[in-house]
């Protein structure tokens, strides 16, 4: 799987382009998997996700052992959530949905962002849906590997399902 992901992404970022990775990069043995991410193309920025070893619900130790890891391998690690314009339309961008999760009920609410109206671009969910809405009717468009055909999802996609889905 990892080789297809390496694969697919190459495919579709060079290496001047930048990439927001929302989190839950290195779910596997870190060992192994955390060096990976040296042979993607692009400047990587990342948003920690739950099943990253430096995501905000760890404890500080924990996050202070592995901080220099992931610094090594990403041009960038930020916190929970940013903002971004594409075409001119405003996005929040966070690991997880406003609302939505891979399991029955909703985790990790004390960290998730506040449902604002604004769309949402995210991950966490791990599904397929690309699209959704929250509980309020705000667009969150899914942009985990699971949903894309394992590749990370472009600007263009972004804009046209939010034009689709408006």
């Amino acid at each position: 799987m990892n080789e297809i992901i390496i694969a697919n992404w190459n495919k579709v970022v060079s290496p001047d382009d930048v990439v927001w990775h929302l989190g839950d990069v290195a779910m596997g043995q870190i060992d192994h998997t955390l060096p990976l991410v040296r042979r993607l193309n692009g400047y990587k920025i990342l948003v920690p996700g739950n099943h990253d070893r430096i995501f905000s619900g760890e404890s500080p130790a924990k996050i202070e052992k592995f901080i220099g890891r992931y610094d090594e391998v990403f041009s960038l690690v930020t916190d929970e959530q940013k903002w971004t314009s594409i075409d001119g339309t405003t996005f929040m961008m966070c690991h997880f949905p406003y609302d939505g999760d891979s399991q029955e009920r909703d985790r990790y609410s004390e960290i998730r962002p506040v449902e604002s109206g604004i769309p949402l671009i995210h991950g966490h969910t791990h599904s397929a849906e690309r699209v959704s809405r929250s509980e309020h009717g705000t667009l969150q468009i899914h942009v985990g590997v699971d949903a894309w055909d394992f590749r990370p999802v472009s600007d263009l996609e972004i804009i046209n399902l939010f034009k689709e889905n408006k």
